[in-house]
């Protein structure tokens, strides 16, 4: 199918979540009230700590603020556009319901990753940039357009992370009859993502920086905007995004390969 006809399908499909969130206004306030408390939180346990120290790992309270607020913003992109798709895969497997999803003339994994959508995580993500402009202007940087630009790109590939773990995660339900307990694992293992990478060592460094980027989901593109654009970090985080859902992709499509319909 055509990358063109993929986007318009994927703006029909946002005007259909707009639509619906206005139906349900009070589920969508209520979504942005727990995030936004949950981010507040964050932000108050690094207050905490940075009352008693100055520097953690090289960061500075305000660095940390930008690390943190970095890491909601692209968590809070991903649970709009991809997540709620992708959690509906287990669901989709166990009730035969897939059926009606490759009979579609679309790609399968576009298909269940982008079906469904939700607005309210946008509102915190509009928080989360603001915060860390507010972070930035504590620190007196203002950002060139170049370091802005690699901040984006580095935005869009901790979103290729994240996609590439749950996308991981659910696709075990090819295999496992009670898969949706795996998505606390999900919940789990990405508040790596919020710590400076200068604070792991030995296998953990290694395992969340090579085999599961986590580590450089939110430091990479927070350390792009404090200290400039660094080539060789930069590089690796691309690389080892682009693999990690490579790798995902793969083991989705060869859960397909094993998926007997509800009709067989």
């Amino acid at each position: 199918m055509h990358p063109f006809s993929l986007f318009r399908l994927w703006l029909v499909q946002i005007r259909y979540a707009l639509t619906r969130e206005l139906a349900f206004r009070a589920n969508f306030f209520a979504w942005v009230i727990v995030e936004l408390s949950w981010f507040v939180l964050q932000l108050a346990f690094v207050g905490v700590v940075y009352h008693h120290v100055d520097r953690i790992a090289g960061w500075s309270r305000h660095e940390m603020i930008v690390l943190v607020s970095t890491n909601q913003l692209i968590q809070q992109i991903f649970t709009a556009f991809l997540m709620p798709g992708l959690t509906k895969l287990p669901e989709l497997v166990r009730t035969g319901k897939l059926d009606f999803v490759l009979l579609k003339p679309v790609p399968p994994q576009f298909l269940v990753s982008t079906a469904q959508l939700e607005i309210g995580p946008l509102a915190n993500a509009g928080i989360a940039t603001l915060v860390t402009g507010m972070g930035l202007h504590a620190l007196g940087i203002v950002p060139t357009f170049a370091s802005l630009v690699a901040y984006l790109l580095l935005l869009f590939t901790g979103l290729l992370v994240h996609y590439a773990l749950l996308l991981f995660l659910v696709s075990l339900t090819f295999w496992i009859v009670q898969a949706e307990s795996v998505l606390l694992g999900y919940y789990s293992i990405f508040q790596v993502a919020r710590l400076p990478r200068e604070a792991a060592f030995g296998w953990f460094r290694v395992i969340f920086t090579f085999a599961l980027p986590l580590l450089l989901v939110a430091n990479i593109p927070a350390a792009t905007l404090i200290r400039g654009m660094e080539p060789g970090p930069m590089a690796l985080f691309l690389l080892t995004s682009l693999f990690a859902t490579l790798f995902a992709s793969l083991f989705f499509h060869q859960g397909l390969r094993r998926y007997q319909s509800a009709s067989s």
